[in-house]
């Protein structure tokens, strides 16, 4: 009986146990992500259809019991699981899903990774605010495989050409289209400010702190939406906007300093002397014929050797050295954002305001800007939503006469003859009528130049929804640029006297976009319908306006009106219009194919109107092999091909006015007006189609992911805008015309690895390989021609290559020179050049292509590591097989005028004695053949940077705030180059499509080294 009782209570315990253990009771916690809290996380008990979701806060109550599975799933988040324990309380931080449920922003909308059959690149927001560039273009260096993107300048604000799958026109910018919140902008070189001879970029007057993201159109399916402005690719970028919940603050400062990757070195006096000794008595001149030359009295023509060799040496230091008083060593840059966001369900806002501001690491250099962005989106009515936004830009910009000027800072401080000093005893400026250009210090000083720049970019977009399938949305935009530049020399400077010199000019760029369109999306039993239609019209103006002056009394009166002189007045006005209709249509048919098509027509006021209207369709395919039941594999989890081929196009090579009849106006005797230039009727677009053929695949479980893509890009059917020459008998001159094309042709591959993901230590990786072969295919019959310094524009080669005589090193011996050189004064120690034609003459017919700009292929790796609170990151390029005219060595070159300073690696001059080396001996009589364009020239612009790196640490929690964060980083600190000027990546002219990977005088990049504190709250 006892035994039965037992087991009977035995039995009751267990079952009291159990039902403990069902009863359900209520947990609470909060959702959240890197950002903060998520409103409208699902979260439901696993296998049931019970739950919730969070709230504006992400907080969420739901009922369960001890063993319940909480599965918890957002858009664009990975799903996680937590089991209930005896813990009321369930906190979840969600990390963002990189598979293919992730939205990815496209023209004029947006889809998931799944349903998108086009080659886009996106870039995150991280990845922009990382590097310290004053242009969001120079931040996505190295972020995207086939998209090349080179600092043209190391002033403050420079500007940054970007090319997209390489180049397609002569004539016209092979700059990308910029779009912000789905308005296109203003941007690259058809808004770049002259400055100082530099130009300054439209797209600084972006913060960017405001960018929530970036996505790179490259092929022509994803580009062709929109239409003539398509062809050079299209950049998407997306500001943040306000999300459901309480405010939360971000609170983020950075300071810096950058100095120049490599510095200019030139020749002390003494071995300035030396050199010019050398060249005087290589031509037959008594020894020591420059030194006494430059210091009469001396007695030191004919002089031994001994004697000048210590003459040198006790004159190595007299003067200044020019360099070091122009360059500015740990130059501050500075950046502080503080933006707001938050909101209910009707109402989500976005506040930022930033501040940046750089010094240059030459004198008197400065860029700051100052932003403010409001982003609103408002539910009117259940139905209806209007979204918002305004950026105002406020930039100043204080720069120097510099970059392809002879007579800039820079240049002038490498180019003066050394011995003269800076300052007088005094204090003073020493006179620039003591130097041969100027003293560079006095113009950096005293000179005044001056840039400021006022922008709004708003727009405006109305929403209406009839139901779950069909939007209607109608949108403003407006980007309106006012740019004023100030200039002024006074007469104490070689450029203001006698009596200093002014100059002023204002211009305002207006562009305003309105679009109506449609978007009806729906779901059915086995495929998904997607489309879009609508309308835009664009319009843009410019005003110009000029003035200047010379004949200041004054130096504190330094405006026009006090000019006793005027000089110029010049002022103009321009206007385009551009009306486009527009269509898209995607359909995915059971979950894994996925069609899609688009056309584009426009019509621009720029073209005569039987040739105003054009036709830019697309179409692309994409096909999930690995969601067929046959595709079973352990390795290869996701498999989709996808092909697509469309037409876009490019209207920058034409002017507003190309088509019309054009005259110019005099104020001489005679004439008053006459043609400027003749009209042609018959132009039209420059076309571009691409076909784009690649796949992507995932292994492991999506731990690695692969993307690739062959793309054949052509400017075809003879659609290249040329100048083309008119036979003397039509009057001579030229007319604009389509006559060409051009090809670019390439691979991209992209691989990414998640290496490490645990709760302590994760690690993931990118990797990014691209091949470009650019070539002109035809010039239409039209000759080639040469486009400055030694580019040429030639039937065959790539755009820009590099025409000059062939070198073939140095003679060793006299006897090595034939006779017709010998005559001429050709020597040993004279460089060899091939004469191509066996006619003994060396000149233009002897020219042959020696290297051309273009990369052969280019390498991207970036890695993103963290441990606990740390987290490092770091960004690395190489770029194979580019070329660079270095044309500083036709002037600080060895055989440069004897007037000028020379490199200092130019002591490495060839002597009887000295014969290992490719620099020529100086000679006066063989300098000029010596000097001309060669190969010898042309250098290896290969390189590996590390572009950035990143070591961040995460304070833990303290009470009040979300995050802080302490980051310390660096941009280009280590630079691995053979090419011996200041940075590989330089270019004199951003302003010119043609010339590309050309150093003249042109300040390099900076490596910056910075401290930042992000707060958020």
């Amino acid at each position: 009986m006892r035994t039965k009782f037992n087991g009977i209570l035995t039995l009751l315990l267990v079952l009291f146990v159990q039902i403990s253990f069902a009863q359900e009771k209520t947990i609470s916690g909060t959702v959240s992500d890197e950002s903060g809290p998520l409103p409208g996380v699902t979260v439901l008990k696993k296998g049931t259809t019970q739950g919730t979701e969070t709230d504006f806060d992400g907080n969420y109550t739901i009922k369960a019991k001890v063993g319940d599975v909480l599965v918890f799933s957002f858009v664009g988040m990975k799903s996680a699981e937590k089991a209930v324990t005896n813990a009321n309380t369930i906190n979840v931080v969600m990390q963002n899903d990189n598979v293919l449920d992730e939205i990815v922003v496209v023209g004029y909308g947006k889809t998931t990774q799944r349903d998108l059959t086009t080659n886009i690149s996106s870039v995150s927001a991280e990845t922009v605010q990382s590097v310290t560039s004053a242009n969001i273009s120079g931040a996505l260096q190295g972020a995207a495989s086939g998209v090349q993107i080179t600092q043209l300048s190391g002033a403050p604000g420079g500007e940054v050409r970007v090319r997209v799958r390489g180049a397609s026109s002569i004539n016209g910018s092979n700059n990308p289209l910029y779009v912000i919140d789905g308005i296109p902008m203003f941007s690259g070189e058809t808004l770049s400010n002259s400055f100082g001879g530099q130009r300054n970029s439209a797209l600084s007057n972006l913060n960017p702190d405001d960018i929530e993201s970036v996505e790179i159109l490259k092929d022509a399916a994803s580009a062709a939406i929109y239409g003539n402005r398509g062809s050079n690719g299209v950049i998407l970028i997306t500001t943040k906007k306000g999300k459901s919940g309480k405010a939360r603050f971000n609170i983020s400062t950075s300071v810096g300093i950058q100095n120049p990757i490599k510095k200019y070195e030139t020749m002390n006096y003494g071995e300035w002397l030396r050199f010019g000794d050398a060249y005087f008595q290589n031509s037959g001149f008594p020894s020591g014929t420059w030194s006494n030359n430059q210091n009469p009295g001396n007695g030191l023509a004919g002089a031994t050797q001994a004697t000048l060799d210590a003459y040198y040496s006790a004159n190595a230091n007299r003067g200044s050295n020019y360099l070091d008083e122009i360059y500015v060593d740990n130059a501050l840059v500075k950046n502080t954002s503080f933006n707001v966001s938050g909101g209910n369900e009707n109402t989500k806002y976005y506040f930022g305001i930033a501040s940046f501001n750089q010094d240059g690491n030459l004198l008197t250099q400065r860029f700051s800007r100052q932003n403010v962005r409001l982003n609103l989106t408002q539910n009117l009515t259940d139905n209806l939503k209007l979204t918002t936004g305004i950026s105002l830009t406020d930039e100043k910009i204080r720069l120097i006469q510099n970059d392809n000027n002879i007579y800039g800072v820079l240049s002038t401080a490498l180019l003066e003859r050394p011995g003269q000093d800076i300052y007088n005893p005094d204090g003073t400026f020493n006179s620039y009528t003591n130097f041969t250009f100027s003293n560079p210090v006095q113009n950096a000083v005293e000179n005044f130049d001056q840039g400021t720049t006022f922008r709004v970019l708003g727009n405006a977009d109305l929403e209406y929804k009839f139901d779950e399938n069909l939007t209607f949305n109608t949108k403003f935009g407006l980007d309106q640029l006012n740019f004023r530049q100030r200039s002024y020399y006074p007469s104490s400077t070689s450029q203001g006297a006698p009596n200093g010199s002014a100059d002023q000019r204002e211009t305002t760029s207006r562009k305003i976009t309105m679009l109506a369109s449609a978007n009806y999306n729906r779901s059915f039993t086995n495929w998904k319908l997607r489309t879009f239609l609508g309308a835009e019209y664009e319009t843009n103006t410019f005003n110009f306006l000029r003035a200047a002056g010379n004949g200041f009394t004054s130096t504190s009166l330094t405006y026009l009106n006090n000019a006793s002189t005027p000089t110029t007045a010049d002022a103009f006005f321009s206007e385009a219009r551009r009306v486009s209709f527009i269509s898209r249509v995607g359909v995915t048919l059971y979950d894994d194919l996925i069609l899609e098509g688009s056309v584009r027509y426009d019509g621009s006021s720029r073209f005569n109107a039987d040739e105003r209207w054009g036709l830019f369709p697309s179409a692309s395919l994409g096909y999930i092999v690995s969601n067929n039941s046959w595709f079973d594999n352990n390795v290869v989890s996701y498999f989709k091909v996808r092909g697509s081929w469309g037409i876009t196009g490019n209207v920058s090579a034409v002017g507003r006015y190309e088509a019309q009849p054009s005259v110019q106006s005099g104020n001489y005797a005679g004439v008053g007006t006459s043609f400027l230039g003749l009209a042609n009727p018959s132009l039209r677009w420059e076309e571009t189609s691409q076909i784009d053929a690649g796949f992507e695949a995932k292994f492991l479980d999506d731990r690695i992911s692969l993307n690739y893509a062959y793309y054949v890009k052509e400017t075809y059917d003879d659609s290249l805008i040329l100048n083309v020459p008119l036979p003397e008998s039509q009057g001579g001159g030229s007319i604009t015309s389509n006559v060409g094309s051009m090809r670019n042709r390439g691979h991209e591959i992209d691989v990414k690895a998640t290496i490490f993901d645990n709760e302590n230590f994760s690690w993931d990786t990118t990797v990014g390989f691209s091949t470009l072969d650019n070539e002109i295919v035809s010039l239409g019959g039209s000759p080639a021609f040469d486009a400055g310094f030694a580019s040429r524009v030639q039937q065959g080669a790539a755009l820009g290559a590099f025409y000059a005589l062939q070198a073939d090193g140095l003679y060793q011996t006299d006897a090595e020179v034939p006779a017709h050189l010998q005559a001429q004064g050709v020597r040993a120690g004279d460089v060899k050049y091939i004469d191509q034609n066996n006619d003994q003459l060396l000149n233009g017919d002897d020219n042959v292509i020696v290297g051309s700009p273009f990369a052969d292929f280019t390498m991207n790796w970036s890695s993103n590591l963290k441990y606990k609170a740390f987290d490092l990151s770091f960004l690395w390029a190489w770029s194979e097989g580019n070329d660079v005219f270095n044309n500083n060595l036709q002037f600080s070159g060895i055989t440069g005028s004897i007037g000028f300073n020379k490199f200092k690696s130019q002591n490495n001059y060839w002597t009887p004695t000295n014969t290992n080396t490719d620099i020529p001996r100086p000679n006066r009589n063989t300098r000029a053949y010596n000097n001309q364009n060669s190969s010898r020239l042309v250098e290896d612009g290969s390189f590996i940077k590390l572009r950035n790196i990143t070591l961040g640490y995460t304070l833990p929690k303290i009470k009040g705030f979300d995050k802080i964060r302490l980051t310390l980083s660096g941009d280009n600190l280590i630079v691995i180059t053979d090419y011996s000027g200041t940075d590989p990546e330089v270019n004199f002219s951003g302003g010119n499509s043609i010339v590309g990977g050309t150093d003249f005088l042109t300040q390099g990049g900076s490596k910056v080294v910075k401290f930042g504190v992000n707060v958020s709250f």
